[in-house]
């Protein structure tokens, strides 16, 4: 009898030995580790530095290792609470958030973990396809434009494929994955997420997939499944809402309708400014990208303003400048594409045909770039599951803007909110994309902050900081004084 038991005694070791280094072999290791440390509100605060290996494809052993760069702002309080995740926005962007600029002092750990595609060593990045994002001869969103840019996008792929990279496995679901390595990797058990933009896709499918891990998730701008495309005619309300408050705020200096403004600047617009070609596509696509913040699209309107009533498209030329320098050199267009497509894409939608179907004042400007030319892309989709709306438990915080024309608030409110017993939001008045910059930043991040720690959703602290129409820094201006470094820089 005692044989026995100890036989099963060392049957039972020599299992468990196994099972202990299969665990341990699936937790990886933060390799290359570095300190830095900075003054935050007075305090001395560590960030750590390192790097994370990850398989790029977790169902074949031996696959190729993606190095992942991994920061941590370090909590330098005693009591401390579950760590933050952060995703940022995009897709095409980094994660690797500059943890110095944050300048908080908290009782969590942040961290950042680099998407894969764009901060690892496997970036997706093509010049070529961001120079065909471009356009061709002055018309950005002209057949001709959208057929040249998804050439481009084809041959991209292809070269992808011939790098043999696996790009069916640099979705979202496989974002979610390295969070979940590291996570194991550094010990936590729950964490809470922190997410912005299309970050907060990510932290939503994060929710669905591994709800027993994550405390408290605060979603800012809630982009919900379906709304990587942007709707015109939800840009439309956003530009009455501008011309409500515009008009209500400025009665003694109003110049009338912004809407209107527009629409007279573009029937009349000339071909050249001085001897610039003026992209009316272009300029209006790169005005929907100014309004992701308030006082972008304060200067936005301004220019349509002197064009219509002053016949001076300086200001319009410098907003059509401001997207080609958009077109950054660091935009991952692989990651961009492969993570829109894969959770967006319908193949029975014909995307060109419907977003020019109704007319608005600014028409489907970059939303008719990306999926009028995504189906170049297209080749792979994350399951149906988490392409649709689903119950999620998790205690949940989102913030909105009411002119937010990237993530509109209602979308959240009609579309995520029932499914989120635990869910809360809060509407910042007259902000729109940029939720956490503006005179309130302090107030808003202190919201974030309460919410984890408690809870609890305390709006009494939130400052409103309404639009001011008044002080505009002049884009016509700004056109006039560099018009010679603008005639240099078109020339070379």
């Amino acid at each position: 009898m005692k044989n026995r038991t100890f036989i099963i005694k060392i049957v039972c070791l020599f299992l468990l030995n196994i099972i202990s280094k299969q665990i341990f072999c699936q937790v990886p290791k933060l390799k290359e580790i570095t300190y830095e440390e900075i003054k935050a509100n007075g305090q001395a605060v560590k960030i750590v530095h390192g790097f994370i290996d990850v398989p790029e494809n977790r169902e074949k052993p031996n696959d190729r290792i993606i190095r992942l760069p991994v920061a941590i702002l370090k909590s330098p309080l005693k009591d401390v609470g579950e760590p933050i995740f952060y995703f940022e926005g995009g897709p095409g962007g980094s994660n690797m958030l500059d943890l110095k600029s944050l300048g908080l002092v908290t009782n969590h750990d942040i961290i950042c973990v680099g998407y894969r595609g764009v901060d690892g060593t496997v970036k997706l990045q093509s010049k070529k396809v961001g120079k065909a994002t471009k356009g061709l001869n002055n018309k950005l969103l002209s057949d001709k434009s959208l057929d040249n840019l998804e050439k481009a996008i084809k041959e991209f792929a292809a070269s992808i494929k011939e790098k043999g990279i696996d790009i069916s496995k640099y979705t979202m679901l496989d974002v979610i994955e390295d969070m979940e390595y590291t996570r194991k990797a550094l010990g936590y058990v729950k964490v809470n997420l922190f997410s912005v933009s299309y970050g907060t896709r990510v932290a939503l499918i994060y929710s669905y997939k591994y709800p027993e891990v994550i405390k408290r998730s605060v979603m800012v701008g809630a982009n919900p499944p379906g709304h990587f495309v942007w709707f015109p005619e939800k840009t439309e309300q956003i530009l009455d809402k501008y011309d409500s408050i515009y008009k209500a705020t400025n009665i003694f200096n109003y110049k009338g309708s912004i809407k209107a403004a527009i629409n007279q600047a573009f029937d009349k617009m000339p071909k050249r400014w001085r001897v610039f070609k003026l992209d009316a596509d272009k300029i209006k696509t790169s005005t929907f990208q100014m309004m992701l913040s308030k006082e972008g699209a304060v200067e936005a309107f301004d220019a349509y303003y002197n064009a219509a009533n002053n016949k001076d498209y300086s200001g319009l030329y410098m907003i059509q400048t401001l997207f080609d320098k958009g077109i950054t050199k660091n935009m991952a267009w692989g990651d961009y594409f492969q993570k829109a497509a894969s959770a967006d894409y319908n193949p029975t939608v014909n995307y060109r045909d419907w977003l020019r179907s109704t007319r608005t004042t600014l028409g489907p400007t970059s939303s008719l770039q990306g999926w009028g030319t995504i189906k170049a892309w297209h080749s792979y989709s994350i399951p149906e599951e988490y392409q649709k709306v689903q119950k999620s438990n998790t205690e949940t915080l989102i913030i909105s803007g009411n002119l937010d024309i990237s993530t509109p608030s209602d979308f959240a409110t009609e579309k995520l909110l029932p499914a989120m017993p635990n869910g809360k939001q809060v509407i910042l008045k007259d902000y729109s994309h940029n939720l956490l910059s503006g005179k309130q930043n302090g107030t808003v991040f202190g919201l974030i902050f309460n919410f984890y720690d408690t809870g609890k959703v305390d709006e009494t602290g939130l400052l409103y900081d309404p639009i001011d129409f008044s002080e505009v820094r002049s884009l016509s201006t700004k056109a006039k004084k560099k018009y010679f470094s603008l005639l240099l820089n078109k020339i070379f």
